[in-house]
C-alpha cells in the first residue's frame, strides 16, 4: 500500500475516472493521501501561445480548478486526504516534477491503448514510467 499518490487527471475523459479513483484509492493505505494534477498544455504549444495572454491563463486555470473540486466532489473522494494542483507545461514532465515536488510513492494514471504511433513518439505513460523515481499504476481507458 502506497501513502503518497499522485493521480493527473485529465478533465475530458470524465466516463473514465471513476476507474481511475477506484485504482488509487485501491493501493492507498488507510492514513495516505491522494494529489490530483491537472497538467495545462496550452502554453507547450507554440500554436497556441501567442494568442494566451496571462489573464486568460488564470481564468483557464481557474476553471480547471473548479473543474478538479467539481470531479472530487462527484466521485466522493475522501476531502481529508485530497490536495490539488495545476500546472503548466508538457505533461509528463510536469507529472514527473509535481510527483518528485510532492514526495510521492506511487502515480496512478489513465493510458490509452497503444498503437502503431507510439512505437515511434512513445505516451505520456510511457514516458512517466521510464522516468518515475516511483511505482507507476497504469488505468487503461475504456472510452476515448
Amino acid at each position: 500500500m502506497f501513502k503518497n499518490i499522485l493521480v493527473p487527471i485529465h478533465l475530458e475523459y470524465t466516463k473514465n475516472h471513476k476507474k481511475l479513483f477506484a485504482g488509487a484509492l485501491q493501493v492507498l493505505d488507510e492514513d495516505g493521501k491522494l494529489s490530483l494534477l491537472y497538467v495545462n498544455e496550452n502554453r507547450s504549444h507554440g500554436s497556441v501561445y501567442p494568442i494566451l495572454d496571462e489573464n486568460s491563463e488564470k481564468n483557464y486555470n481557474h476553471g480547471a480548478y473548479k473543474d478538479l473540486k467539481n470531479i472530487t466532489e462527484e466521485h466522493n473522494l475522501p476531502k481529508e486526504k485530497l490536495s490539488m494542483n495545476i500546472r503548466n507545461g508538457s505533461v509528463h514532465r510536469e507529472i514527473l516534477e509535481e510527483a518528485r515536488r510532492v514526495g510521492a510513492d506511487a502515480i496512478v494514471m489513465m493510458a490509452t491503448k497503444p498503437g502503431i504511433g507510439s512505437y515511434f513518439i512513445s505516451s505520456t505513460a510511457e514516458r512517466v514510467i521510464r522516468h518515475a523515481q516511483c511505482s507507476v499504476f497504469v488505468i487503461r481507458l475504456t472510452d476515448y
